[in-house]
């Protein structure tokens, strides 16, 4: 059974005040293909006779890859194609020390303004990162990476229409803590049929949300998420989007092996209240749920190339059991050919829970950043 109504708005509320906030920018793994912590790196402060050229940065990602459906399977049943997923321009202008525009510049995929107004506390509006789960690049809930528009339960690449407010709530010798709190474009779907969101918001409909961040000295760091919003005839839908994720970074543990592992998990669910779709002998307040989670193991150890394990599960609509319900696992190797240019092999192991079928997936990727 999914919240009471009642529940959700203090939910959100207490959220929205004790809530945490915006990543602080990790320190780039130069071994990691599939992050862009480097996008959100800060460019120091220009002084007061610093040109534009000082003031005006850019970043990029471009891949291309090369991926075997069924690899498995022979004939027909096996299929190759080459995909492009990250196209990225990224601009960041910074005029003063208050005020700054950041934007991806070739499909406008997001773009805000940021204004420091008081102490470390920074507005942001425009198409913003919502911040939803440890980074906007990449919602792993689900396990599987595919097109980054189109993740198995939320973009796996997230940006609205809204305005948020960041900044630190507390520091005391290695505990920090930040938040965020936001107002977006909400989440739109026809009653009686499962509300999808890997197509972003809709006009006309406002959700709210808050997220906090603990980080306990720089390789542990925890962060919580929440979104409220309704929506539907009436409004009489209602949507609550929680999760949790995980930062456990190389070092952590001073032990040979472990030393050189990291450790990232996470989970979102949604659950939403939907009169037309749930059968009310299953929840008397017509409460379903949505769910992913994942789990992701690197390891350093070696000189050259970087292992990677990810586990993760599905589960589509919980009222029955479909063949959207899935679980997968999904081993790399990553290496890197200098600072630009990262390798990637990638084996994904796609499990269904009914029907399974022969869909795994092979992919070798070259990627340029900058």
């Amino acid at each position: 059974m999914g919240p009471h109504p009642r529940n959700v708005l203090l939910v959100c509320f207490l959220a929205g005040v004790l809530g945490v906030a915006p990543v602080l920018a990790q320190e780039t793994d130069t071994t990691e293909v599939l992050s862009f912590d480097a996008v959100e790196d800060e460019p120091p402060p220009p002084t007061a006779a610093a040109s534009w050229t000082d003031r005006i940065h850019l970043n990029g990602r471009f891949d291309l890859n090369l991926e075997v459906q069924n690899p498995r399977q022979d004939g027909d049943l096996r299929q190759a194609q080459f995909r492009n997923y990250h196209r990225f321009l990224f601009l960041k202008v910074k005029p003063d020390d208050r005020l700054a525009f950041d934007a991806e510049v070739l499909d406008l995929s997001y773009y805000e303004l940021r204004y420091l107004f008081w102490r470390e506390y920074t507005v942001h509006l425009g198409k913003i990162w919502v911040p939803f789960g440890a980074t906007p690049f990449h919602h792993f809930y689900g396990g599987a990476q595919g097109d980054p528009f189109e993740g198995l339960l939320l973009p796996n690449v997230w940006a609205e229409y809204g305005a948020s407010v960041s900044g630190p709530l507390f520091h005391q010798g290695s505990v920090s803590v930040d938040a965020d709190a936001y107002v977006i474009r909400g989440f739109q779907g026809t009653e009686g049929e499962v509300l999808r969101f890997t197509g972003g918001g809709a006009d006309d409909l406002f959700a709210v949300g808050a997220r906090t961040r603990v980080g306990f000295g720089s390789r542990f760091t925890v962060w919580g998420s929440v979104l409220y919003n309704q929506f539907g005839v009436g409004n009489q839908g209602e949507v609550l989007l929680w999760g949790g994720d995980l930062l456990a970074d190389y070092g952590l543990v001073d032990l040979p092996v472990l030393n050189d592992l990291r450790l990232r998990a996470a989970f979102a669910r949604a659950d939403i209240r939907d009169r037309t779709l749930v059968d009310p002998r299953n929840s008397k307040d017509y409460w379903y749920y949505r769910y992913g989670d994942y789990a992701e193991l690197t390891y350093r150890g070696f000189r050259y190339v970087f292992p990677r394990l990810r586990y993760g599960t599905i589960i589509d609509f919980d009222d029955r059991i479909t063949n959207r319900d899935s679980h997968n696992w999904d081993l790399a190797l990553l290496t890197r050919l200098g600072p630009n240019v990262l390798l990637l092999a990638e084996y994904q192991f796609n499990l269904e829970e009914v029907n399974e079928r022969n869909n795994d997936l092979f992919r070798f990727q070259i990627a340029f950043e900058f």
